[in-house]
């Protein structure tokens, strides 16, 4: 939008307080009409009732700009589209002041010579850009028609969503063609998506990457990278700076913090591993915790490639476990593991035939 000025007027209400600061999916309403002007976007000022608004945006305006947009706070709907074709009708016209249903667009030169609006005319364009949040019920419909908005965006470029009804997809949100959205699903932040992938259903994926192929069902990602053609969950909670290789299975109430997950890694299901560096195609069973935190400080445990780790196992950190080792089920290992070993950290079975005395 070249050689335009935008301004905004924040407004308050009794009932919400200032509207510019309400967040609606990832940005402050304020956010969202700033959008709308681009790079035209040149400040925002408090709205007051008893302060002419030529007045009031003056100090903002640029002089060497040929068109100024004011806008409101309160209008989140507000498009890029709109203003320009505000803009150009201004232009058409040969108008001094460009009336809309919430917003003006002045000449420049025209504005700073002025103290007070005299424009009776009032000019339409799409209203729904003009809904008012001036509640927080309004609020709750302006979320809603953006919601939508931004879900129509990504149906046209070749997302599928079963339920868009259930479905939150935040503003920063990168979705590739191909990938299909289960129900219930949360995806904020700046997360990227890529092709053919499949979010199933009641997943929470914050400012990740899951890549091509990979499948999502029923979990929690955040901050981290899920590799091509992983598979995560169900009620996996991969916790941010995760980083999980290709063709890795990660399994029912597994839990992965500040770790790298190599290719072809296995993780099925109620394990927790944190501050860990973990090789390709290892198996960690079920119930294996990576004991990272000795109640001072939080150490880091590295494990080769090809490992196995049998269930219930504490890997007690800081520890090294060599590649092609294997670890006896429940054992807790407090000493480096070399490569191809076999340890074994538990007592010798006993048995007692007969203990049960008989009535």
């Amino acid at each position: 939008m070249d050689n335009i000025c935008g301004i905004v007027l924040k407004v308050s209400y009794p009932s919400m307080g200032d509207t510019s600061s309400i967040e609606i999916l990832g940005k402050t309403m304020l956010d969202w009409v700033c959008f709308s002007l681009g790079e035209s976007f040149c400040g925002s000022v408090v709205y007051s009732d008893n302060v002419p608004i030529p007045v009031l945006v003056r100090p903002y305006v640029k002089a060497d700009t040929d068109y100024t947009v004011v806008l409101y706070s309160d209008t989140p709907l507000m498009t890029r589209k709109t203003v320009l074709d505000a803009v150009t009708l201004l232009k058409q016209r040969n108008l001094n002041v460009l009336k809309m249903t919430r917003g003006f667009v002045f000449k420049t030169q025209f504005l700073l010579g002025i103290d007070k609006i005299y424009s009776e005319n009032l000019f339409y364009f799409d209203e729904e850009d003009f809904m008012t949040a001036f509640n927080f019920k309004q609020v709750a419909l302006v979320s809603d028609a953006l919601k939508n908005r931004i879900l129509a965006y990504h149906m046209n470029q070749g997302v599928q969503f079963d339920d868009p009804n259930s479905t939150f997809v935040g503003c920063d949100v990168v979705i590739g063609r191909g990938v299909r959205v289960g129900s219930g699903n949360i995806i904020k932040g700046r997360t990227v998506i890529k092709e053919r992938a499949v979010i199933g259903n009641r997943n929470t994926i914050d400012s990740s990457v899951i890549e091509e192929g990979a499948f999502v069902e029923s979990s929690y990602v955040l901050s981290s990278v899920v590799g091509k053609r992983t598979t995560v969950g169900p009620n996996a909670y991969i916790r941010p700076s995760s980083i999980i290789g290709e063709d890795c299975r990660i399994g029912d109430f597994v839990e992965i913090k500040n770790s790298t997950i190599g290719d072809k890694t296995k993780v099925a299901h109620l394990s927790y591993v944190g501050d860990a560096t973990v090789g390709s195609g290892c198996n960690i069973g079920c119930g294996v915790v990576v004991a990272n935190y000795d109640g001072k400080g939080k150490h880091r445990t590295q494990i080769g490639d090809r490992a196995f780790i049998g269930s219930n196992c504490n890997l007690i950190a800081p520890l090294k476990v060599g590649s092609d080792a294997f670890i006896a089920a429940g054992s807790t290992i407090t000493d480096e593991v070399p490569d191809k070993a076999l340890a074994i950290a538990r007592p010798r079975q006993t048995v007692k035939p007969d203990w049960v005395k008989k009535d």
